[in-house]
């Protein structure tokens, strides 16, 4: 009997070792779920863009403007289809020397040429005039109504 009592510790202590071991793997502990695979990539279905070598050329600009009502040398430079710089509109009465006798004075309807091609000190040269060139006023009295564009 006192060998049982020298052993009875021993065995109370594997039999709480059995229980936590066993506990551990039954009672609240949870496995973790297995990691879900991704979805598979989505099949692009459709004809792809034609692959070209060149990029679309850009659009022409004109050579000619037509005046119309109210317009003047200064508005007709600065549209941006033509230099988008009013600044540049003594480049546009002298090509147009020949229709055009005082750049104040435009009809309507008058076909200007548009120089291309100009080069930066050209450029240059027609910022200085214009800068130079009197400021147009017009004439006491005058009743010019241009509707807002």
């Amino acid at each position: 009997m006192r060998k049982v009592i020298k052993l009875l510790p021993w065995i109370a202590g594997l039999v709480a070792l059995a229980m936590l071991s066993g506990c551990a793997s039954v009672c609240g502990v949870k496995e973790k779920p297995a990691p879900v695979p991704p979805p598979p990539p989505k099949k692009w279905e459709g004809v792809p863009a034609p692959v070209t070598e060149k990029p679309a050329p850009a659009p022409s600009l004109p050579t000619t403007y037509t005046v119309e009502k109210c317009d003047d040398l200064w508005s007709i430079a600065a549209k941006p289809q033509i230099y988008n710089d009013p600044w540049l509109w003594p480049l546009l009465w002298d090509a147009n020397k020949d229709k055009i006798k005082d750049p104040n004075k435009i009809k309507e309807g008058t076909v200007l040429s548009v120089p291309r091609g100009v080069s930066d000190a050209d450029k240059a040269a027609a910022r200085a005039r214009a800068k130079k060139f009197p400021k147009y006023v017009p004439p006491k009295g005058a009743k010019r109504y241009c509707p807002p564009k």
